[in-house]
């Protein structure tokens, strides 16, 4: 077999990993006969391989071949009738297999260590090229920088705004060195009779802007004299929109819509920069600017009404009956008689004193309420618009005859299915704050209710006329803002509830459609041409619940198990891109990369099939930053231990995935080598069901550090050492990695009996603190739930060693071994105790408020040495339940000091406010400052 002939090597690292394959089950209840027969097709497949240059499925068939003829030479039928089975094995072949076997052993022992060696190699060039690649970058930052830190020119807001002021806006139009169109999307009619006095600004009539329209049919509808203008979009430097008196761009309001129809549906134009809302809108460029208008004096529309007076039951005093009676001027004050009740002229300013407080108080309270009133009917418009969108793109998917565009819609169906599941739970946490900020309301009602009449006799009883008129005026003015607050809450909160309406009525008739198109089509499930059955929308599958399944990836088929034999794999070479040919025995990674520049770090995980329990636990890993360092500069290398099961192979798989995050260069790529060898070596994670994110962190901890271990010398004084010292050293039993110096602790357990107070202390160690819930609790604190992890317990029966006898004794946990890099896993799944009997699982929503900086963790440690101060940089996001969820991650980077989300292929950047939610399933805290990731 000549060297250009030999197909690349894809089964193995080494000739162990193949001696694990060709295993063959037992063969006492198969006959002779029938044994020869699989004999004589083991022998044919091992020849058509090797013919084919497929060394080690050529390999395996040989010794599976030799091994059913080692079974048959011992087989009581064969030693009846040697001849006859030797005749239908081939009196040669078994000979033949030998030697052909010992060749190819030979053969690829030599190509895997060639192998080996080419891919360190191939390592340490990706290395240099990284450590180039990250030169460069920096160059280009530093540079960035000297750009970038002068202030904006003309007043233009930064990238990141949504809006503009008039003032910057009219020093832009002054200058004429930029482009400008300007929308205006006020109704026609107010635009005829006055708008912005310069030549770009159009009519845009918000009765002909609608959801879901594209960029060309609004053209279509546009007053005759705006078409030129409009035509000329791609051109412009900047675009504003304005409507009468919006100061943000809200969804499901017009300037929303316009906006969306820009940058979504108009797919001729690139702009530059995302179009601007006019803050404060016409209505402000008129007040400031009315010598730049056609007409400075229109007719303004009508203010919105506020709802009647809805601060509930409380009773306030009618101030006018409290005046007090006119009476004569008093004479010389009079000595007070003994027995008559003093008044105490001070208590009426510390009454109103206290009554204004709670009047803040509450005000405060109704502030947030507006706030989360506001916040819901966004997320709720923006669950419409994503259901709508997904709507549009399935019906594309299910119509589109071309793969690849197939394929991008199916891409953009998993990002709409996780954008909904995050909304949803963004909605339960409003619900949930409301729920709080409301029963906060009702006790300030109560104490109002119980102390308004006794206020009231104070201020009647002390004041004059003129404090009684001041006071009232003060006080109703108080009370007309707290009842316009509240009936603005209640008109927002009420069109939310319709807006919910909606939504549900539009799932209905969607539910209808798909039933009546299953209905016509048959078989019910929507398959491709590949037969990967794609999710549905939530709710979607007829007789299930909502969310029955993982819907974060296509629900792939479950891969074959590896006790059946795999078949030869075919070829087909003319469909192969040239770049991935196998010219040589360099071991090449397959990330499928999409290419585009992007920030160091801010690289996307394409998700292979609910693999999002993978990709959030691999980027909060990739945002630590001492491990990136490690893996980036090539020290790891170093430490790969090829003793261990996996052969240091996870480490390897991991720490290109790492380089290739923080390249900078793709957009987002596949962990498809990572994915195959965690799979060799664990049977759940092979598959493409869902997986817990917690037991794969786990899990790999495991496996990383036994990859990357070395050897440390042991104290000569070690039974000296305290306790925890001497428990750790035999925990390491001299081996240790930078994973066991970054994540592991030690936890120390001490029972003691009740009795005489015995003690007895044991130590473990952890790669994560895994800590449950307080019970039936809507909202708790970590420290809530540390403290209950490190409670006392009770222990019946236990064995005390000084009574002789089996006492009641008290379990206490202390961490006596805090690690640089601290993990804090939520046990939100539990066993339902109504359905015990079926093992069913039911996820806690409990909204934990965790520190995102300064958490202390003094109060629950033993003496512990180093820093006690964390800070958080990455959380494992965990939406949905059992039947169905997915996964994401949010990550603080080192580098630009700002937080990101990381859902799978897409990487976006969120405010910290958002960190915090009932969806944070791992946190990652680090003691460690920011470290150069070069």
């Amino acid at each position: 077999m000549t060297e250009t002939r030999r197909m690349q090597l894809h089964l193995g690292k080494c000739i162990e990993d193949l001696d694990k394959l060709y295993n063959v089950p037992d063969l006492k209840s198969k006959k002779a006969t029938l044994l020869c027969k699989t004999a004589q097709k083991l022998f044919e497949s091992a020849e058509e391989a090797r013919e084919k240059g497929d060394e080690e499925y050529s390999y395996i068939y040989y010794m599976k071949y030799l091994r059913v003829v080692a079974f048959i030479s011992k087989d009581k039928e064969y030693q009846k009738d040697k001849a006859y089975f030797s005749s239908m094995l081939g009196t040669k072949n078994p000979n033949k297999a030998i030697d052909a076997a010992e060749k190819l052993k030979n053969s690829l022992i030599d190509r895997y260590a060639k192998e080996q060696k080419a891919k360190r190699l191939n390592d340490i060039k990706e290395n240099e090229l990284i450590k180039q690649k990250i030169d460069e970058n920096r160059k280009k930052a530093m540079e960035a920088v000297t750009v970038v830190d002068p202030p904006q020119p003309l007043g233009l807001p930064s990238l990141d705004e949504v809006t503009i002021k008039s003032e910057q806006l009219y020093t832009i139009l002054k200058s004429g060195k930029l482009k400008v169109m300007i929308l205006d999307a006020r109704p026609g009619k107010d635009y005829i009779e006055s708008h912005i006095n310069y030549p770009a600004c159009i009519s845009v009539p918000e009765e002909c802007i609608s959801p879901g329209q594209s960029a060309h049919v609004l053209e279509q509808n546009l007053p005759a004299q705006s078409r030129p203008v409009w035509a000329e979009r791609a051109t412009m430097e900047v675009i504003v929109m304005l409507d009468w008196s919006s100061t943000a761009v809200i969804p499901g309001k017009t300037l929303h819509l316009l906006k969306t129809i820009l940058l979504k549906w108009d797919v001729k134009v690139q702009y530059p920069r995302p179009p601007l809302a006019l803050k404060g809108g016409y209505d402000d460029w008129l007040l400031k600017y009315p010598a730049f208008t056609t007409n400075p004096n229109p007719t303004l529309p009508p203010q919105d009404t506020f709802m009647d007076d809805m601060l509930g039951d409380i009773d306030y005093p009618n101030w006018s009956d409290l005046n007090p009676v006119p009476a004569p001027t008093p004479p010389a004050a009079v000595r007070s008689k003994p027995g008559e009740p003093v008044v105490d002229r001070s208590s009426k300013a510390a009454a109103l004193q206290v009554y204004q407080e709670r009047s803040r108080n509450m005000q405060l309270i109704l502030d947030q309420q507006e706030r989360i009133a506001d916040t819901s009917l966004t997320l709720e418009m923006q669950r419409i618009e994503a259901e709508q969108d997904w709507d549009k793109v399935h019906g594309q998917r299910e119509t589109e005859q071309r793969d690849e565009l197939r394929a991008m819609y199916q891409l953009r169906e998993q990002e709409i299915i996780s954008q909904l599941m995050q909304l949803e739970n963004k909605q339960f946490d409003m619900a949930q704050e409301n729920q709080s900020l409301r029963e906060q309301l009702e006790e300030y009602q109560r104490r109002e209710r119980e102390e308004a009449e006794k206020l009231a006799e104070t201020i009647a009883s002390q004041a004059t006329q003129e404090d009684v008129d001041e006071q009232a005026k003060s006080l109703l003015s108080s009370q007309a803002a707290l009842a316009a607050k509240k009936a603005r809450i209640a008109a927002v909160e009420s069109q939310r509830t319709q807006l919910d309406r909606r939504r549900e009525q539009l799932e209905h008739e969607r539910k209808r459609k798909l039933a009546e198109a299953r209905e016509k089509r048959k078989p019910a499930l929507d398959k491709d041409e590949d037969g990967d059955t794609y999710m549905m929308s939530p709710g979607d599958s007829p007789g299930a619940a909502p969310l029955n399944r993982s819907h974060s990836s296509p629900n792939i088929p479950k891969m074959a198990s590896d006790d059946e034999e795999q078949p030869v794999p075919t070829f087909d070479r003319s469909t192969k891109p040239a770049k991935v040919a196998p010219s040589s025995d360099l071991y090449q990674r397959d990330f499928q990369p999409v290419w585009g520049e992007v920030g160091r770090g801010l690289t996307g995980l394409k998700n292979l099939g609910n693999t999002c329990y993978m990709n959030s636990i691999i980027q909060c890993l990739n945002n630590t930053a001492i491990l990136v360092t490690y893996f980036c500069n090539g020290q790891y290398l170093e430490h790969v231990n090829r003793s261990h099961s996996t052969r240091g192979a996870i480490a390897e798989e991991l720490a290109a995935v790492v380089r290739a995050l923080w390249s900078g260069q793709y957009r987002f790529i596949a962990t498809k080598d990572l994915r195959n060898e965690v799979g060799k070596h664990q049977r759940a994670f092979r598959g493409c069901e869902q997986q817990d994110s917690h037991e794969f962190l786990t899990i790999l901890m495991d496996w990383l550090h036994l990859d990357l271990q070395f050897t440390i010398n042991v104290p000569s004084h070690k039974d000296s050492l305290p306790p925890s010292e001497k428990a750790w050293h035999e925990y390491t039993k001299s081996k240790e990695s930078l994973i066991l110096r970054l994540f592991y602790g030690q936890i120390k357990s001490t029972v003691r009996c009740t009795v005489c107070g015995k003690q007895s202390a044991t130590y473990e160690s952890f790669s994560n603190l895994s800590l449950e819930l307080p019970a039936s609790a809507t909202r708790c604190t970590l420290s809530d739930c540390l403290k209950l992890y490190l409670n006392g317990e009770t222990i019946p029966g236990w064995n005390c060693p000084n009574c002789k006898q089996k006492r009641d004794a008290v379990k206490k946990l202390d961490i006596s071994r805090l690690p640089p890099v601290l993990v804090i896993h939520f046990k939100r799944f539990y066993v339902d105790p109504k359905e015990y009997m079926v093992n069913a699982y039911r996820k806690k929503q409990t909204y934990i408020d965790f520190p995102l900086e300064e958490l202390d963790m003094r109060q629950f440690s033993l003496h512990c040495p180093g820093s006690q101060q964390y800070s958080l940089y990455a959380v494992s996001n965990h939406y949905g339940s059992m039947e169905g969820g997915h996964y994401t991650a949010y990550c603080k980077s080192q580098i630009y000091g700002k937080w990101y989300k990381y859902d799978d292929h897409v990487v976006t950047e969120i405010p910290s406010s958002e960190v915090k939610s009932s969806a944070a399933y791992i946190l990652f805290y680090t003691t460690c400052g920011p470290a150069r990731h070069a």
